[in-house]
C-alpha cells in the first residue's frame, strides 16, 4: 500500500466506529448535554494521554500530539465537575503501527473539534471557561497536516496492526460515552 493510500484507508477500515461514537457523542443543545459530553470525554482523554505519556517516541519524530487532559481537567472544573477517572485503557503503544493508529483517533479529533467549539459558545463556553481543550483542539490545523505527514512518511508500518488499533480506541471512547459510571452531571 503507497503511503498516500494511509489516511484514507484508515478512514474506510474505521468508518463504522466513527460513526458509532459521533452518534454516542451527539448534538450538545443545553447546558447539562454539554457537563455530560467533558465528564465522558474527561474520562476517556485523562486514560489516553496518560497512555500516551508513558511511551518513548521514536527517535525522528519531531511531531507530538495534541495532549488535552489538563485542559478538559480545567473545563470540568469551570462547569463544578469532580475530576475525570481515568477509565481502564489498556493500550500498549510501543509498537509504532499500534501507536499510529491510536493518533488517527486521537488528532482526527481535531477536525471535529472546530463544529463542536462553535456548538459550545453558542452555550457561553469559550477558550477562557469550559471549553479550554476546544479551542486547544482547534487551534492549529497544520498539526492534523504534519500528523498526516508523520503517517506517510513512516516505513515501518503495518496496515492491520493501525486499523485494530485505531478500532480498538473508537472503542474503548465509544464505552467511555455511553457509561453511566462516569461522574453524575
Amino acid at each position: 500500500m503507497g503511503h498516500s493510500e494511509r489516511r484514507f484507508d484508515r478512514r474506510r477500515r474505521t468508518q463504522q466506529a466513527h460513526e458509532r461514537l459521533d452518534a454516542a457523542v451527539g448534538d450538545f443543545h443545553t447546558q447539562q448535554d454539554y457537563r455530560r459530553y467533558i465528564a465522558r470525554l474527561g474520562a476517556f482523554r485523562s486514560a489516553m494521554d496518560t497512555a500516551l505519556g508513558g511511551i518513548v517516541w521514536p527517535s525522528g519524530w519531531l511531531w507530538q500530539p495534541t495532549v488535552i487532559a489538563g485542559a478538559l481537567a480545567a473545563d470540568a472544573a469551570d462547569l463544578d465537575l469532580p475530576p475525570a477517572l481515568p477509565r481502564g485503557a489498556d493500550f500498549d503503544l510501543c509498537d509504532t503501527s499500534v501507536l499510529l493508529g491510536a493518533l488517527y483517533v486521537l488528532e482526527g479529533s481535531t477536525l471535529g473539534a472546530r463544529v463542536l467549539r462553535q456548538r459550545a459558545a453558542a452555550l457561553g463556553f469559550d477558550e477562557t471557561f469550559g471549553a479550554r481543550h476546544l479551542a486547544l483542539m482547534s487551534k492549529d490545523i497544520a498539526q492534523w497536516q504534519s500528523f498526516l505527514l508523520l503517517l506517510d512518511g513512516v516505513s515501518d508500518f503495518e496496515a492491520e496492526r493501525a486499523a485494530a488499533s485505531a478500532n480498538a480506541v473508537f472503542a474503548f471512547a465509544l464505552r467511555c460515552f455511553e457509561s453511566d459510571r462516569v461522574a453524575a452531571v
